[in-house]
C-alpha cells in the first residue's frame, strides 16, 4: 500500500505550529510536576495539594516505616500503564524518540504523551530514582509528532515539531531556554537551518516564558551566595585538578550507561512477570529511603533527588562517608527503578550522581593541596555537567544547562575540562550513550551528538542485502529480483545484477565489485566503490579473502540509493 502524499509547508505556518507546541510544553511542564506534587503529597505526607519543592527535604512521614510502601503503590499502578496502554513509556523515553525519528517516519502514537505523563509522575511521586526530563521530551515530543502527522507533513517537518516539543518541554522544566534549544540541536535534529532552528527556537522561548509565568523565574537551583561574579584568574594547578577528575566522571558516566542496561537484563531474565519484577526492585527502594531518614533525618535519595543537590551547593554536605553511601545508594536506586521497569528520566540522577562525586572529590582536593584555593562546590557543579554530558552524548547540553540551573558563571573552564575528558573516556569504554546504547542492542543505529548525517553513524551490515543467490558460472540464470553471486569451484567470478539473466552465469557476470568487512562505515564503503569505479561490494565478516560460502551480504547501487533517501527524508 502506497504512503499517503505529505504536504510540505512553508517556514512561517511550520513557525506557527512551534508557537502553538510551545504553549503546550509549556503548560505541559506545568501540568506534569503538579502532578507530581500531588502524588508525592498523597503518599508521602497524606495531604492532597499539588505544590511541591522538590528543592526543599520532604518532612517524615507520618506512616513512618509505612513510607515503604509508597514505591510499592507506584509501581503497582506504573506496571499497569505501561504495560496496557504504551510500552514506550517504559524506562527514560528519550530513545523512543530518537527512534521513531529514525526508524519510524517521526511517527510516536499519541496515546504515549499521556501515559508517560501519568506513568513518569507516578514513579517520582511514589519515591522512584528517576528524573522529570525523559517524560517532558517524550510528552512534547508526541505532541509534535501526532500534530505532524493529522497536518500530513513529510518527515523531515515532523522532525523539527517533535524537536521542538522536546526542547519547549526541557527549556520549561529546567528554566533553561538555551539547554532545551541545544538538547534538541545535538539529539533530535538531523541537520540544523533556518528552516528548523528557528521553529524551534520559538518552541523553547514560548514554553521558557509559560514556564516562568506558572512556575517562578529562579533557576533550579539558585541561591544567591553561590552566583556572585568573582572576577579573578584561577590556579592553573586548581585547574589541573579538574583533568583526573574528568576521567573520574568518565569511569562513573560509563558505570550509570552500562549500570541500567545490566540491571534491565537481569529483571528481564528474572522468574515472575511485569509486576512482580517492579514491585520487589520498588520494596528495596521503599526500605532505602526509609532507611535513611531514620539514620540521617532525611529521604535523600527518593525521587529528582534536588534537595540533595542542593545540600551539596550551600555546602551542608560535607561528609566524605555520607556523600560515598549517597551516590552508592541514588546509582542503586535508579538501576532498581529503571531497570525494574519504571518510568522517567535519567538527567536528575546524573546530577545527584555528579554532585555526589564532585563535593567528594572537591573535599579531597582540598585536604591534599589545601594551599591552591579549591572550592568543592566547584567541582560538584563541573560534576553534575559532565555527568550529564558525558552519559547522554550531549555534552554541550550538560554544560549549558547547568550554567543555566545554577547562574554561576565562575566554573565555565572546569566545566569544559571535565565534561571533555569525561566524554571522551565514556566514549572509549561505552561507544554507546544512555539513550543510544538501548537502540543499538535493538539493531538500530542512531546518531550521538551533532552527527547530522545519518550515514555518518551507519555500517555496511546496515545496508546489505542477505537475500542473493549463489549459483556455478556454467549455471543458466532467469532475471530475478536479487542479486546472484557467480563462482567457479572457490573463486568468486562476481555478480549478476537484479533482472539480468537469460544466459549462463559466467557471460553476464559484472566482475566490478570490491570485498568489504561488515563493520565497514558507510562513507568509507562509498568514497573506495568511487575510486575503484565498482558496481558492488561482497561484504565479508573475515578478513583476506573470503571463500564464497564466507560472503554474508552484497551491496548494489539500489542499496546505497535507498540508505540516501532514507537519510534525504529527515534533512
Amino acid at each position: 500500500m502506497t504512503k499517503p502524499l505529505a504536504i510540505s509547508r512553508n517556514l512561517p505556518f511550520m513557525c506557527l505550529l512551534s508557537f502553538t507546541i510551545g504553549i503546550i510544553a509549556g503548560l505541559g511542564a506545568w501540568a506534569f510536576r503538579r502532578l507530581i506534587g500531588f502524588i508525592h503529597n498523597i503518599l508521602f505526607l497524606e495531604k492532597f495539594q499539588c505544590y511541591y519543592d522538590a528543592n526543599v527535604h520532604t518532612p517524615e512521614s507520618p506512616w513512618g516505616p509505612g513510607v515503604i510502601l509508597a514505591p510499592m503503590i507506584g509501581a503497582l499502578v506504573v506496571a499497569w500503564l505501561v504495560k496496557t496502554f504504551a510500552p514506550e513509556a517504559k524506562g527514560h523515553g528519550v530513545p523512543e524518540v530518537m527512534d521513531a525519528i529514525y526508524y519510524n517516519d517521526s511517527k510516536i502514537r499519541s496515546v504515549v504523551g499521556v501515559i508517560k505523563a501519568v506513568a513518569s509522575a507516578i514513579c517520582i511521586g511514589s519515591g522512584g530514582s528517576v528524573g522529570r526530563e525523559g517524560p517532558i521530551i517524550q510528552i512534547g515530543a508526541s505532541f509534535g509528532s501526532t500534530l505532524g502527522q493529522i497536518l500530513k507533513l513529510p518527515p523531515r517537518q515532523i522532525v523539527t515539531l517533535i524537536a521542538a516539543g522536546a526542547g519547549g518541554g526541557i527549556a520549561a522544566t529546567f528554566n533553561a531556554p538555551l539547554g532545551g534549544l541545544i538538547f534538541a540541536i545535538e539529539l533530535l535534529l538531523v541537520t540544523v537551518n533556518a528552516k528548523n532552528i528557528l521553529p524551534v527556537t520559538i518552541a523553547t522561548v514560548t514554553a521558557t516564558y509559560i514556564g516562568r509565568t506558572l512556575l517562578g523565574v529562579e533557576p533550579s537551583f539558585y541561591f544567591p551566595a553561590l552566583t556572585p561574579l568573582d572576577l579573578h584568574l584561577s590556579s592553573v594547578w586548581s585547574l589541573l585538578l579538574f583533568v583526573p577528575f574528568g576521567l573520574i566522571m568518565g569511569l562513573v558516566s560509563t558505570l550509570f550507561v552500562r549500570g541500567i542496561y545490566w540491571a534491565e537484563d537481569r529483571f528481564d531474565a528474572m522468574p515472575g512477570n511485569t509486576y512482580t519484577r517492579h514491585l520487589s526492585a520498588m520494596f528495596a527502594v521503599g526500605v532505602m529511603i526509609w532507611l535513611f531518614m531514620r539514620y540521617t533525618g532525611y529521604y535523600y535519595v527518593q525521587g529528582v533527588g534536588y534537595a540533595t543537590i542542593m545540600d551539596i551547593l550551600e555546602t551542608v554536605l560535607l561528609d566524605p562517608r555520607l556523600l560515598i553511601l549517597l551516590f552508592c545508594c541514588k546509582f542503586v536506586a535508579t538501576c532498581l527503578t529503571l531497570g525494574s521497569g519504571g518510568s522517567g528520566g535519567v538527567f536528575s540522577p546524573s546530577l545527584f550522581m555528579g554532585a555526589t562525586m564532585g563535593a567528594l572529590t572537591g573535599h579531597s582536593a582540598a585536604i591534599l593541596f589545601p594551599g591552591i584555593g579549591i572550592d568543592p562546590v566547584d567541582f560538584a557543579i563541573a560534576g553534575m555537567a559532565a555527568g550529564v554530558g558525558a552519559s547522554t552524548g550531549a555534552i554541550i547540553t550538560g554544560g549549558v544547562m547547568i550554567l543555566e540551573m545554577t547562574q554561576d558563571a565562575n566554573v565555565v573552564m572546569p566545566i569544559m575540562i571535565t565534561s571533555a575528558f569525561a566524554y571522551g573516556i565514556r566514549k572509549w569504554l561505552s561507544p554507546g550513550s544512555i539513550y543510544t546504547l538501548k537502540l543499538l542492542r535493538r539493531g538500530h543505529i542512531v546518531p550521538e551528538g551533532l552527527q547530522a548525517a545519518m550515514s555518518e553513524s551507519m555500517t555496511v551490515q546496515d545496508i546489505m542485502e542477505k537475500t542473493y543467490k549463489t549459483v556455478d558460472g556454467e549455471t543458466a540464470i532467469e532475471p530475478s529480483e536479487t542479486p546472484v553471486l557467480v563462482t567457479s569451484g572457490d573463486t568468486i567470478l562476481g555478480v549478476v545484477p537484479p533482472h539480468i539473466g537469460g544466459s549462463r552465469a559466467r557471460l553476464i557476470v559484472n566482475q566490478q565489485y570490491i570485498m568489504t568487512p561488515e563493520k565497514n562505515p558507510v562513507n568509507d564503503l562509498l568514497r573506495e566503490m568511487h575510486t575503484t569505479k565498482a558496481k558492488f561490494a561482497l561484504v565479508t565478516g573475515t578478513p583476506g579473502s573470503p571463500m564464497p560460502r564466507e560472503i554474508i551480504g552484497i551491496v548494489t547501487e539500489r542499496e546505497v540509493a535507498a540508505s540516501t533517501m532514507r537519510a534525504a527524508e529527515l534533512k
